[in-house]
């Protein structure tokens, strides 16, 4: 169960980089937009729709990774955490449409997610010892 585990957490990780790279293109495109007139909801939707789908694989595949987590006894609490960060992200996008203030700690908390997700993936593959709590 080690070896899922090792190898779902980079999995996880190069997920979690393909998922701000998509925010960037999203970002870009709509700033490229406003260059050449307005942004309408289709034109944002379509920009950013591929970040928002991808997110909610990336969320999926924390989860799988939670599984294994309990399973093998891998490392949990810094999974529970780490699965926790990627819902409080949904949550986050969600509210951060209705209230931009709380939209503001979308990025910062991605920062957070991508950081323990790096953590667990080199550990991982250093074969430092992996604590069941």
């Amino acid at each position: 169960m080690s070896a899922v585990y090792k190898y779902l957490a980079g999995i996880l990780f190069l997920a979690i980089l393909v998922q701000i790279g998509f925010a960037g293109y999203g970002a870009f495109s709509v700033a490229g937009d406003v260059d050449g007139g307005t942004v309408n909801e289709e034109r944002f939707e379509d920009v950013f729709g591929l970040h928002a789908g991808f997110g909610y694989l990336v969320v999926l595949i924390g989860l799988i990774l939670l599984v294994v987590s309990l399973i093998g006894r891998i490392r949990i609490k810094h999974t529970l955490i780490l699965v926790g960060l990627l819902i409080l992200q949904v949550l986050l996008a969600w509210f951060g449409f209705e209230v931009p203030w709380i939209g503001f700690f979308h990025p910062i908390n991605a920062v957070l997610i991508a950081g323990l997700a790096g953590y667990l993936t080199v550990s991982e593959w250093r074969g430092r010892p992996a604590y069941a709590a």
